[in-house]
């Protein structure tokens, strides 16, 4: 229980101190942009090419851990389109529906729930723990970048996309990019110099608090219009149908807990931010994404501590 009042409550509080911030009008509309910009371009990144760059021994787990996220997404994302027919969403909605459900927080949320959690373990555990947790993050963010571009595309009505609308969401993502970056000099045996270590160290202390300030400030000007029930089942694919697959697939696979709380953690998160910005971008149902991020953002605070609480570690 201590863990979870230490790992999720201040969490909490963060968020709810952005949508303080912003409904007394400290955290203004151009200044939250600027600060989701600071999270999303400087200091995430640097927490996650630190990170990532650690992470020099990827065990076997940990490619069978990556293995399992991936297969969650693919049938969750599979599932919730079979159910977003039988509700009735109009085809040009089921893509927005589809990426709700399987698009996770893993950036802002996933990755901070995990540190957080291994504050307390001895430093082997806790490096095992965030390393492979950012290996599985990168990789997997990669993986929804590319599938949420093909089911919103699957949406609309007009020909196939260009190899530049494919690419651009990975190319230029700088979360992927630190994460990839950090790998590479990880598997080539190349350090950090110190300076520039301890410089992405106090950056990447910066991240969480940014990221969750912004998710609080974001949450004032969520809109819920559009279809309630669509809202609803997208959120609870999110929080609910995707941490069910991922637990059972984790234990089918034989993996340990490290790997089942870092697979549980990552399929609680709520829907990312992103799922809003390529619903719009490529024509989907603003509302609808607009609406699941908010509702799995307050459902995600019961997600996160039954994925703490079932996943005892050390």
């Amino acid at each position: 229980m201590a863990l979870l009042v230490n790992t999720l409550l201040p969490l909490v509080l963060l968020i709810a101190l952005g949508v303080l911030l912003a409904r007394l009008r400290v955290l203004g509309a151009q200044f939250a942009a600027d600060l989701n910009k600071l999270a999303f371009w400087v200091a995430l990144p640097a927490l996650l090419l630190r990170s990532s760059a650690g992470a020099s021994e990827a065990r076997a787990s940990t490619w069978v851990l990556l293995g399992v996220m991936l297969a969650t997404t693919t049938i969750v994302a599979l599932a919730s389109w079979g159910w977003s027919r039988a509700l009735g969403v109009p085809v040009a909605a089921q893509g927005t529906f589809v990426q709700s459900a399987f698009r996770g927080n893993l950036g802002f949320i996933g990755v901070p729930v995990v540190a957080a959690s291994a504050t307390d373990l001895p430093a082997p555990l806790a490096s095992h723990l965030l390393g492979s947790a950012v290996i599985v993050m990168t990789l997997t963010m990669a993986y929804y970048n590319v599938l949420a571009v093909v089911v919103l595309q699957a949406s609309r009505s007009r020909g196939a996309p260009g190899a530049g609308v494919l690419l651009r969401p990975i190319l230029t993502n700088p979360l992927l990019i630190s994460g990839l970056t950090g790998l590479g000099l990880s598997i080539l045996g190349i350090g950090l110099p110190r300076p520039l270590d301890r410089t992405l160290e106090v950056l990447g202390d910066a991240a969480v608090p940014i990221a969750l300030l912004c998710i609080g400030g974001s949450l004032t000007t969520t809109r819920f219009a559009g279809t309630r029930s669509w809202i609803v089942w997208a959120a609870l694919f999110k929080v609910a149908v995707s941490p069910l697959v991922a637990g059972l697939l984790v234990r089918l696979a034989g993996l340990g807990p490290i790997e089942l709380r870092i697979a549980l953690v990552f399929a609680s998160t709520s829907t990312a931010a992103a799922a809003y910005v390529m619903a719009r971008q490529m024509g989907g149902d603003e509302a609808l994404a607009s609406g699941s991020i908010a509702l799995s953002t307050l459902l995600s605070a019961i997600s996160l501590a039954l994925a703490l609480y079932l996943t005892p570690v050390g």
